[in-house]
């Protein structure tokens, strides 16, 4: 246990160095090193190992696996012009991962949106249960807010696609033919 704990807080250490080796090795007294550089004298052991950018998560922060845990995000959206496009583009500034329903070009799609709100307007974006209707950038960043959703996209991580609806989330099922 304490052999993993020190390799954790050493790569921590070591990544805000941004360097991008760890080294441990047992020298002749039977001494334990460890260093970003390679030893310079004649060594019993040595491990080398490579760290990534983020070696702690590597996936996005946990604030942002956990709101989208708690709170997915799902967005209704198809075709409907510029209210569409900037839905889609506010998501992805902020780095929120999310599941696309297109419901123009899936029944199930349209099904859930009818069910959900009543009627086929889009764009419509739901935050765990909560659904909000209509592209409003300032409620949508309120609701994301709430949600515990990073305001910002974070340092480091990477793109997030959009799951469309042939590629259901863990919290949505797929739907049944």
């Amino acid at each position: 246990m304490k052999k993993h704990l020190l390799w954790l807080v050493l790569a921590a250490v070591v990544q805000q160095a941004n360097a991008g080796e760890v080294y441990r090795w047992v020298d002749n007294a039977g001494v334990v090193h460890y260093s970003d550089h390679a030893p310079t004298t004649p060594v019993k052991k040595l491990e080398q190992r490579k760290l990534e950018t983020n070696v702690i998560d590597g996936q996005g922060s946990y604030v942002l696996k956990d709101a989208a845990t708690k709170n997915p995000v799902i967005l209704f959206a198809g075709d409907c012009g510029p209210l569409c496009v900037n839905a889609k583009t506010l998501l992805d500034k902020r780095g929120i991962p999310y599941a696309l329903k297109d419901p123009q070009k899936s029944k199930a799609d349209a099904d859930a949106l009818n069910a959900l709100t009543g009627a086929m307007d889009l764009p419509v974006l739901k935050i765990g249960s909560n659904p909000i209707k209509g592209f409003e950038p300032n409620r949508w960043n309120q609701m994301l807010d709430e949600a515990g959703y990073p305001k910002t996209k974070m340092p480091g991580s990477r793109d997030v696609p959009a799951k469309s609806a042939e590629q259901p989330s863990k919290s949505e099922p797929a739907a049944k033919p």
